[in-house]
């Protein structure tokens, strides 16, 4: 009988003996001829790779693809081999001078074309042991949609406070009771260079300088190391399947989190980890390479050639949620500036306002549900910008674009977005009589409007002059915003400015509700449900929590704290309509939760009280036993003093008088 046999149990199939050993046979031969035909060297020099993926071939063409091969790595700029060994499974063993090139020709080769149906693979010596003493593969296992939700959906607040730079802990806020109450234990970190949030929550994100780690966001166990040589950043997908990392130099490495696996590397110079961009379905994956816009298809990411567009000049790429179309941004010296929506699916461009003016810069701005697109331009004249135009176009009228925009005439130097709700805000630097910047600023707040009638309005929300702080902060609602200074060394460093905006007589206004300071800020930021705001000083150790007008709940000193953060959530949580019932009624679910809020809040206090009176009671009863035990001693008392210390007749009083009398001398 054949091993094959052995561990499996034929007898249910119904065939005959003769045919099941014939085929065990046949298949057990078939796996051992595979090994026959592996390189023939015993792959244990670091100074060797093993490359995989190359077309099979016969032995008389050996010589013609190791020549194809050389023409590849010399085409790309990569490493060439000294030796090689090739079978005819499409499998080679390329042997290098030393150690470092070994390891660059992986790093270089990894997930490459090849040509068109072959995509290469290479190892070093220490992946393949690697993989070898694996035992047992567990994969991250990820939330479901509603097991997520129900996480978020924890009306408190989630902190993590770092100590220390090696101690985690991660706490609640408890905007009732005003203080920080214990989530998770206190965890012992390892070194590291920074961290991060996943955007949903899911993930605490530590960076070292060769790779980066994932921790549980509720229990905050370690799930699993990623190595990529001096890793940077990274751009998660919307659904936290996938994740990009990025060296800062020019290598890309594409990951499923839940296989753990390296799906594809990108080798491109003059890029950034906001080159890529995943669509909000996660399908395509759209890359801003140089003149160029590559799409790559999920789940293994391979590049769709055909919907690959020439871009001469592309400085920005973003998806428009909802729809099939890719906003596309196009300038720079002698090339035409252009902005345009592709749409991928159909090959049709539409195209957005001309530019006939000379522009320094363009911005370009997507609504998360993909209702309008936003454009910030900077104009410029002799090699100096005189002025700054938002736009908005309408995406449910693009023929023609119905674009409404609003121009100030300074150089913009930043703009503050909120694009669940479309809020903007444009800052600069107020001058002197003698036209030079000063270190006040301006900031224009806006807010995109929907009208049945008259399509998408930009509105202007307001203006803020002669402002101390340099920065703006929106809440995620949009209804609340926090104007802050954290310049280091600067006179006003710490100055806070709270913010709302109201209706006044059916229009939006802006209101300033607090102005307070929270000396030496280093850290500044909304909580991702917009109701709480954190600021926090990394010189005195300081944490101050804020409700969203201003109001100081929390204020504590944390021991050497080196960095704070809100624990990320989802911002759409309810489905559109439910959010804009609640937008719609504001006023009527503002009262419902409030009295709900009385309702805890006065448990809380009457939990309080029956606290205060159980210790009361126990502290009298412990009296009243030990006034027991002192009145059953008394005779004992009275026979050891000879008196009895509790009659009043036993203590003789006197009266100290003194007298004074005038001597004459």
């Amino acid at each position: 009988m054949s091993q094959l046999q052995d561990l499996i149990d034929f007898s249910n199939e119904g065939l005959p003996q003769e045919y099941l050993k014939k085929a065990c046979e046949e298949f057990e031969k078939a796996n051992k001829d595979v090994l026959v035909d592996q390189p023939k060297s015993n792959f244990i020099s670091n100074l060797s790779i093993l490359l995989i993926g190359l077309p099979k071939v016969k032995d008389e063409m050996k010589q013609k693809l190791i020549t194809a091969l050389k023409g590849f790595l010399k085409k790309n700029n990569y490493i060439q081999f000294v030796d090689i060994e090739l079978n005819n499974l499409g499998q080679a063993l390329l042997s290098y001078d030393n150690e470092d090139q070994a390891q660059q020709a992986v790093e270089q080769i990894n997930n490459q074309n090849f040509d068109a149906k072959h995509q290469l693979l290479a190892f070093t010596q220490k992946q393949i042991n690697t993989i070898n003493e694996t035992k047992e593969y567990i994969p991250i296992i990820l939330k479901s949609r509603q097991e997520l939700l129900a996480f978020h959906k924890d009306p408190r607040a989630a902190v993590t406070i770092i100590q220390e730079k090696s101690k985690l802990s991660l706490k609640w806020l408890n905007p009732l009771e005003k203080k920080l109450e214990d989530n998770v234990n206190e965890k012992k970190l390892p070194p590291y260079d920074k961290l991060q949030w996943s955007p949903l929550g899911q993930y605490l994100v530590l960076f070292t300088e060769n790779e980066f780690s994932l921790y549980g966001a509720q229990d905050m166990e370690l799930l699993h190391k990623f190595e990529h040589k001096r890793v940077s950043e990274l751009l998660f997908s919307p659904d936290e399947l996938y994740v990009i990392s990025y060296d800062g130099l020019q290598q890309f490495i594409i990951w499923n989190i839940r296989e753990e696996r390296q799906l594809r590397q990108i080798v491109q110079e003059q890029s950034s980890i906001n080159s890529f961009k995943f669509r909000k379905d996660n399908k395509l994956l759209a890359f801003q390479a140089q003149d160029e816009i590559q799409f790559y298809e999920a789940p293994e990411f391979y590049q769709k050639t055909q919907l690959n567009r020439k871009a001469v000049g592309v400085k920005q790429i973003e998806w428009v949620p909802q729809t099939n179309y890719l906003a596309v941004v196009c300038y720079g010296k002698d090339i035409k500036t252009q902005i345009y929506l592709h749409d991928y699916q159909r090959n049709i461009d539409v195209k957005w306002r001309n530019i006939a003016f000379e522009i320094e810069s363009i911005q370009i701005f997507v609504h998360t549900y993909g209702k309008w697109v936003a454009t910030l331009i900077k104009k410029k004249q002799k090699n100096k910008v005189f002025a700054t135009t938002l736009q908005v176009g309408n995406l449910s009228k693009t023929d023609p674009f119905e674009i409404d925009e609003h121009t100030v005439n300074e150089d913009v130097e930043n703009i503050f977005t909120e694009l669940n709700t479309g809020k903007f805000a444009l800052s600069y630097r107020e001058k002197d009589k003698q036209q030079k910047p000063t270190q006040q600023f301006t900031f224009h707040l806006y807010s995109v409007l929907e009208d049945p009638k008259k399509g998408i309005k930009l509105c202007q929300l307001g203006d803020q002059k002669g402002k101390d702080t340099n920065e703006l902060l929106w809440a995620s609602n949009g209804s609340y915003f926090a104007m802050v200074n954290k310049t280091k060394n600067s006179p006003d460093q710490g100055k806070v400015e709270f913010g709302q905006i109201s209706k006044k007589n059916e229009q939006l206004v802006t209101e300033i509700t607090k102005s307070t300071n929270h000396f030496y800020m280093s850290h500044a930021q909304w909580d991702p449900t917009g109701i709480h705001f954190i600021t926090m000083s990394d010189l005195w150790h300081s944490v101050n929590i804020w409700s969203s007008i201003g109001e100081q709940l929390v204020k504590d000193t944390i021991t050497k704290v080196t960095d704070i953060h809100w624990r990320n959530k989802p911002i759409h949580i309810l489905p559109y309509k439910e959010e804009q019932e609640l937008q719609n009624n504001s006023k009527q679910f503002t009262k419902k939760y409030e009295n709900e809020d009385d309702k805890i809040l006065n448990k809380a206090k009457h939990e309080k009280e029956q606290k205060k009176k159980e210790m009361l009671n126990q502290f009298t009863q412990y009296l009243n036993e030990k006034r027991k035990i002192y009145d059953d001693k008394k005779e004992i008392r009275k026979k050891l003093q000879g008196w009895d210390e509790e009659d009043p007749n036993s203590y003789v009083s006197y009266k100290k008088v003194i007298k004074e009398e005038v001597v004459n001398s």
